[in-house]
C-alpha cells in the first residue's frame, strides 16, 4: 500500500462516522482507529500513540483517552461502595414531596432500597447490598449516573 494511500484512508475515517478501519492485504495489515471522548465530571487524561503494522508506516497519531477517576478515589476510603447497576437517572427520594430513602448517618440492612434510577421509562429500585450505617451519599438527587458509578458508602 502506497503512503499517499494510506494519508487518504486516515483522512476519509476521519470524516466519517467510522471510529475503526482494518486492512490486510498479503502480508501487510493496517489498523486505524479513532477515540470518541466520553465527557465525565472527573477525569484522568492518558495519552497513548497508534501504531499502524504497516511495511510503510505512518506518522502516529496521538489519542487521547479519558479515565473516570471518580470510582478510584471512592475505593480508597474506608467501607463499601454501592454503586449504579445501569446508566440512568437517580432519585434518592420516592417523589419531590418525600423524605429520601435514606440520609447520612442512617442505619441501612442489606435488600433495603437506597434510590430509585430511572433507565427507559422504568424505576429501577437500588437495594443495599451490605448492612451497616451511610457515611457518604456520593451522588445528587435527579443526576445522571454511569454503569457502576459510586452511590453511597457504607461502614
Amino acid at each position: 500500500m502506497e503512503f499517499e494511500n494510506i494519508k487518504e484512508l486516515v483522512s476519509l475515517i476521519d470524516d466519517s462516522s467510522l471510529t475503526e478501519f482494518e486492512y490486510v492485504q498479503d502480508g501487510t495489515a493496517l489498523r486505524l482507529s479513532k477515540n470518541t471522548t466520553p465527557s465525565f465530571s472527573k477525569e484522568a487524561v492518558i495519552e497513548t500513540k497508534v501504531e499502524t503494522t504497516a511495511t510503510e508506516q505512518v506518522a502516529p497519531k496521538q489519542e487521547t483517552v479519558v479515565v473516570n477517576t471518580e470510582s478510584t478515589v471512592v475505593a480508597a476510603k474506608e467501607g463499601k461502595v454501592i454503586t449504579s447497576p445501569i446508566v440512568g437517572v437517580v432519585y434518592l427520594q420516592a417523589n419531590p414531596e418525600s423524605d429520601a430513602y435514606v440520609s447520612e448517618g442512617d442505619q441501612v440492612s442489606e435488600g433495603q432500597v437506597v434510590c430509585l434510577v430511572e433507565a427507559m421509562k422504568i424505576m429501577n429500585e437500588i437495594k443495599s447490598e451490605y448492612t451497616g450505617k451511610v457515611v457518604e451519599i456520593l451522588v445528587e438527587n435527579e443526576s445522571i449516573v454511569e454503569y457502576n458509578q459510586p452511590l453511597f458508602r457504607i461502614v
